[in-house]
């Protein structure tokens, strides 16, 4: 059984590309520097919940409609227990973190990413990233082995998510119709209704289901097992 949220129709062709996001799809906090900070400020967070933190942190953003990373970090915060004489304290320290270049903090390759994308390559789509980052993104992909055909990058192309036009540059490049690629990330204010604007078929990565938009908005997947199905039509 696969995760595929069936309350929207999927076209019945199977897409030509697939757009993934990297922090949230292909790269998570690394979860030893997250649970750390968040000691210092007198919490206890385990490493191996960093991961539900973060994507519970990214839909508290997707039900303000915001992309304010403060609401991110006071769920890693509430996560951790941080006493409220600290939680200033660890704020201060999430956001020095989440402020740092993208390979200081986004360097875990979730498990089963490497596979799945073997398999995705497999099918024959192309393969791309479109990523909100800073301009390091690419170096850090290649650095965790994850192949791809093509980065974009907010910070290089000077567009960023939920604007239509990060997408088009990645469409561009692999030579494909907006109507022929899907676009696979966790945030659904910046992923999702950035593809919509697009006219690309949104995937929303939702693992614990958590995402706070009306049912039948749009699709989720639970992993990129999910979209392996998909793209294998």
């Amino acid at each position: 059984m696969t995760g595929i949220d069936q309350s929207v129709r999927p076209p019945s062709d199977p897409p030509q590309a697939v757009l993934l996001d990297a922090g949230g799809v292909l790269l998570l906090p690394n979860p030893s520097i997250v649970a750390a900070v968040l000691r210092s400020a007198g919490g206890s967070l385990d490493p191996q919940l960093v991961a539900r933190a973060h994507y519970a942190g990214i839909a508290a953003m997707d039900g303000r409609r915001t992309t304010d990373w403060q609401h991110y970090h006071r769920v890693l915060v509430r996560f951790a227990g941080v006493p409220d004489a600290r939680v200033d304290d660890a704020m201060a320290g999430l956001a020095e973190l989440f402020a740092a270049p993208v390979p200081t903090t986004w360097n875990v390759v979730p498990q089963g990413v490497i596979g799945h994308l073997r398999d995705l390559a497999a099918t024959g789509v192309a393969i791309g990233v479109v990523s909100n980052a800073d301009g390091l993104v690419e170096a850090t992909l290649r650095r965790c082995d994850i192949p791809f055909d093509v980065v974009i990058d907010s910070a290089v192309v000077g567009y960023a998510k939920p604007q239509p036009e990060i997408f088009a540059f990645a469409l561009e490049k692999l030579n494909v119709a907006a109507a022929d690629a899907v676009h696979v990330g966790d945030m659904a204010s910046a992923d999702v209704d950035g593809a919509h604007a697009a006219g690309v078929r949104p995937l929303h990565m939702d693992p614990f289901g958590d995402c706070p938009y009306p049912a039948g908005h749009h699709e989720h997947v639970r992993s990129l097992g999910d979209v392996v199905v998909i793209a294998g039509g």
